[in-house]
């Protein structure tokens, strides 16, 4: 037989075997497993750090270098954010980024766990927030020694160009917004929670960041300094945009805000006008109509994955029906009109489509 042979029977072999569609449901459930799985993995991991140090009767250094080595990051070039990241990904095959394609293993930094702007994609090194930017090098955005067990999620701000993130030096935890159009600190501020197990940064919006430790949320105006308390655990800040605050559980404190309940994948768009809930039919926020993207089922939890992207507008994958799974066809959708360009076929061969710094 020779290698033409064998390459036909086994397309015709394996062409034949029907693999089974993508289950929105099940990603959604994946997708919680895998962020309650991070925040246990990095407790473990500072556990046995500080188990080991204790029985080798050694000095326990956080951080383990005094500043960030970026040298392993080859230059992408110049990227084009004019028309938002567009940013998705076959898992582990490949990446889709500001309209080009590249091997996925060449940006394995790069997941769900980051944050999508207008100036680049900021994510995580061993607890350092990085910043691939638009001329396709990656920076660091803190200098020093960090505590390589802690990972926050960064959030951007849609009203400025700032973007919020936490670091952890010893039992200090700071938390910092940074502007990208400037690369200088907008403010910072150490939280007392040297024991917490659960941090996160929620939110941010208009300059107000939401800060979630254990069952406490406090939202940090960085303009007067000053800290509100959200909830104390009966709820959950799902997102907050436009004077409008998504949330799950009891309703959370009056900030001013128009509380909306929700679930915790839900986002809003940038306005606050509408919530993005797996589904391309957008729900309203101010009793005006919803919003129904010309791509997409818009019944909810159809087989389809949406984000929102860095400048506001709506990235769905919904299944290509000409090839059925695992093909998909991807679009950018513009708020609030609906209208859909498409952005290119996506074969997933490593599983469901991702949106790259959208985790919520």
């Amino acid at each position: 037989m020779t290698e033409l042979d064998l390459r036909e029977t086994l397309e015709r072999h394996v062409g034949g075997v029907e693999v089974p569609p993508g289950d929105p449901l099940v990603a959604i459930d994946r997708g919680r497993r895998r962020r309650r799985r991070r925040r246990v993995l990095r407790v473990g991991a500072a556990v046995l750090a500080v188990v080991a140090v204790a029985g080798s009767g050694g000095v326990l250094l956080v951080g383990g270098d005094d500043g960030p080595d970026t040298a392993h990051y080859e230059s992408l070039g110049a990227l084009d954010f004019s028309h938002g990241a567009r940013a998705y990904a076959d898992p582990g095959e490949e990446l889709h980024l500001a309209g080009r394609t590249f091997p996925a293993r060449d940006l394995d930094y790069l997941d769900t766990d980051a944050v999508a702007t207008s100036y680049g994609l900021v994510f995580f090194d061993d607890g350092r927030p990085m910043l691939l930017g638009t001329d396709g090098d990656v920076v660091a955005l803190v200098d020093g020694p960090v505590d390589d067990g802690f990972r926050a999620t960064a959030k951007a701000d849609s009203r400025n160009p700032w973007v919020a993130y936490a670091t952890r030096r010893g039992i200090t935890t700071t938390v910092t917004v940074h502007d990208l159009a400037t690369g200088r600190d907008v403010a910072s501020t150490p939280i007392d929670c040297p024991g917490c197990t659960d941090f996160a940064i929620d939110a941010l919006d208009d300059g107000v960041v939401y800060v979630r430790t254990d069952q406490l949320t406090r939202a940090w105006d960085v303009a007067t300094g000053r800290w509100k308390e959200v909830s104390d655990g009966d709820s959950r800040v799902v997102d907050v945009r436009g004077g409008v605050m998504l949330y799950e559980g009891k309703p959370p404190a009056d900030l001013g805000l128009t509380r909306v309940e929700a679930p915790i994948d839900a986002t809003l768009t940038f306005d606050g006008r509408y919530v993005l809930d797996w589904s391309s039919r957008l729900r309203s926020t101010d009793g005006s109509p919803d919003l129904v993207l010309e791509q997409g089922p818009t019944k909810q939890y159809a087989l389809g994955f949406w984000a929102i992207d860095s400048d506001g507008s709506v990235l769905v994958a919904r299944p290509d029906e000409a090839r059925g799974y695992p093909h998909y066809r991807v679009y950018d959708c513009a708020v609030p009109t609906g209208a859909c360009e498409e952005l290119g076929p996506l074969v997933t061969r490593g599983g469901d489509p991702e949106f790259i710094g959208v985790d919520e």
